[in-house]
């Protein structure tokens, strides 16, 4: 059986990783990063730095003014949203997949986006909270999955199977198949790759129900996100999903109406926000 340690360790030593999106997301987190250090870790990748010019000239961000520069972008989006935009460039890559035998990366990937549109959504509109590590925090938060899959594929595949068959909570069928489930791996290589806290502890407490979170907190909010695309068929398997924890309920239902709101127009959202996590881009 695998731990933790070892997934994450055997994923960090892969070719695959998304290293100039980490490299970005720590130093977006350094206060004494300027513009010119973004730059210059972002042009060592042409197809990046073109792709993130198209992103930030997409209708997700509606500027007025064309951006031509990374400079630019900094200034315009300011350095955390460039940060997320450069996590989103730098996973769409190892999202992919060809295979769809009980699990998909590419369906992953959609997942991810919801989640991470809806944190956004939740937290401006229901807490007036507009930090950009709710953004950050929903696109990473089932990073251990892809961990999982890259190191032991076949056994998350079982344990996909198992989670259909018998009706246990997938990290369950994880940790009994594998070894380890996967907001523990994510927390592993979230926390080795110096991210933000919040968004640590949120992709740690994703799934857990015992350890309440605030609603408020981005580990609440990510769970709320979770909920609300699993409800919307965007689960990671949608013919599955999981109760909403017994610490939010009170908190929907003080708010249903607001949610409703936010469900209607999520749509709209994602379609806004298609340039961000389309496979094409």
């Amino acid at each position: 059986m695998l731990t933790a340690d070892k997934i994450a360790e055997k994923f960090n030593n892969s070719k695959t990783l998304p290293h100039v999106a980490i490299r970005v997301t720590q130093m977006a987190n350094d206060e004494k990063s300027t513009m010119r250090d973004f730059e210059e870790i972002i042009q060592m990748d042409p197809v990046l730095v073109s792709r993130l010019l198209k992103l930030v000239n997409s209708p997700f961000f509606g500027l007025k003014d064309k951006v031509d520069s990374i400079s630019r972008a900094v200034v315009y989006v300011g350095m955390k949203n460039l940060r997320n935009l450069v996590a989103v460039e730098g996973l769409r890559n190892i999202f992919k997949d060809e295979r769809d035998d009980g699990f998909s990366r590419q369906r992953l990937w959609l997942h991810s986006a919801t989640v991470a549109i809806l944190s956004d959504m939740i937290g401006k509109r229901i807490f007036g909270d507009a930090r950009e590590d709710l953004f950050l925090a929903g696109i990473i938060h089932d990073i251990g999955l892809i961990a999982i899959d890259q190191v032991a594929g076949e056994e998350l595949r079982a344990a996909c199977r198992l989670y259909n068959a018998e009706k246990k909570s997938l990290i369950e069928c994880e940790r009994e198949l594998v070894g380890a489930d996967h907001a523990e791996v994510g927390f592993k290589l979230a926390k080795e790759w110096k991210m933000p806290a919040d968004v640590v502890n949120a992709i740690r407490f994703h799934h857990n129900a015992e350890k309440s979170q605030q609603p408020s907190s981005v580990s609440g909010i990510v769970q709320l996100a979770e909920y609300i695309a699993a409800k919307m068929k965007f689960g990671v398997m949608p013919e599955k999903m999981e109760p909403l924890f017994n610490h939010l309920v009170p908190h929907v239902k003080s708010m249903m109406e607001n949610y409703k709101v936010i469900v209607r127009d999520l749509p709209a959202e994602m379609e806004k926000a298609k340039s961000l996590y389309s496979p094409e881009g």
